[in-house]
């Protein structure tokens, strides 16, 4: 599962090819992130004025028509809910999505510019007092989200990936295999097999409904939302796809998972969701299926970037709180 984190050139190349196809006199591309994607800032270099945020997609991640869907899902969030999304921002010829070819290798990367939105990520609040508010906040917008799902006539066309056992934690998931985790020991590559023999067993008796199964943003934790004033944005839906409402509670837990608060954080997101929306007992008993879930499908996504810096940082000390989570799930359920 390569990333080109090993020739980042190439990928400022694709940017600038793809950033001159917008109606803008100068534009130069500065990198802000290189994760599933790289994500660039086009900026006038005269003036430094930030013009928009452009995604050159990874190879292979996304299909042309997934990256539709996406353009299609923000236009409609902006429009019909109190949240504030990038909006997608239209090329000279009036397209949302560039192809541009590498001549070097003949690859295809696809390309999105969206709004910049001003305002600071809730990751920046240093306070721990206020995580509790923030997990409220990401509770509400996300029960905003798949309340738009559900009305949209919209959400019959989407083209986008399914998050379920198999693409998450079986052996060809779509962030690849958890097992592949550098070190891994047999015994405890043995007893997360295990937990995930019961995660699917549960999930398989809970079952996919309207009620709990559908369009979902698949990362919404306090990095992609963004607050200014009264206003909530929200950003990187490159994940979104079609997965157990669920799962946007433990992705909003992702790597803090066996941290002390999150009973507590679980507590206050349930508060925040059900102002807009219900959520139910039977619900309620499979949070921890789902938090465990993730850990371990975010275990396969660290083994696939063990090459980025950012990711190495990830990785001191995850096995072992992913051990303490598997042995208590076990003790619970297994």
């Amino acid at each position: 599962m390569a990333t080109n984190f090993d020739n980042p050139e190439r990928f400022l190349w694709v940017a600038e090819q793809a950033a001159a196809r917008y109606p803008f006199e100068r534009i130069a591309c500065r990198l802000l992130a290189f994760s599933e994607n790289a994500t660039y800032l086009a900026y006038d270099p005269a003036t430094d004025e930030r013009l928009f945020v452009l995604r050159v997609g990874r190879p292979g991640y996304h299909t042309y028509p997934e990256y539709e869907s996406e353009t299609a899902w923000l236009r409609q969030i902006n429009d019909y809910t109190p949240l504030t999304v990038a909006n997608p921002i239209e090329a000279r010829d009036g397209s949302y999505i560039q192809m541009v070819e590498d001549p070097e290798s003949g690859i295809t990367y696809y390309c999105i510019a969206t709004e910049f939105l001003t305002g600071q990520t809730l990751e920046h609040e240093t306070d721990p007092a206020a995580r509790p508010r923030h997990f409220e906040m990401l509770g509400e917008v996300t029960a905003y989200l798949h309340r738009q799902t559900e009305i949209w006539n919209g959400t019959k066309d989407i083209v986008r990936p399914h998050w379920d056992c198999d693409s998450m934690i079986g052996p060809d998931g779509i962030w690849g295999d958890w097992r592949a985790y550098p070190g891994l020991e047999p015994e405890s590559e043995a007893q997360i097999q295990r937990a995930c023999e019961v995660i699917r067993a549960r999930l398989d008796r809970y079952g996919k409904t309207p009620q709990n199964y559908g369009v979902i943003h698949a990362d919404l934790r306090d990095t992609n939302v963004i607050v200014e004033g009264d206003a909530i944005k929200v950003i990187d839906f490159d994940d979104f796809g079609f997965g157990w409402h669920l799962h946007d509670l433990a992705g909003a837990l992702s790597f803090i998972e066996d941290e002390d608060d999150v009973p507590e954080l679980v507590n206050a997101w349930l508060d925040g969701y059900r102002k807009v929306l219900p959520f139910t007992d039977t619900d309620f008993v499979e949070i921890d299926t789902f938090i465990l879930q993730r850990r371990i499908q975010l275990m396969a996504w660290l083994a696939s970037h063990a090459d980025s810096t950012p990711v190495q940082g990830y990785m001191e000390g995850f096995v072992e709180g992913t051990m303490g989570l598997v042995e208590r799930y076990l003790r619970l359920f297994g």
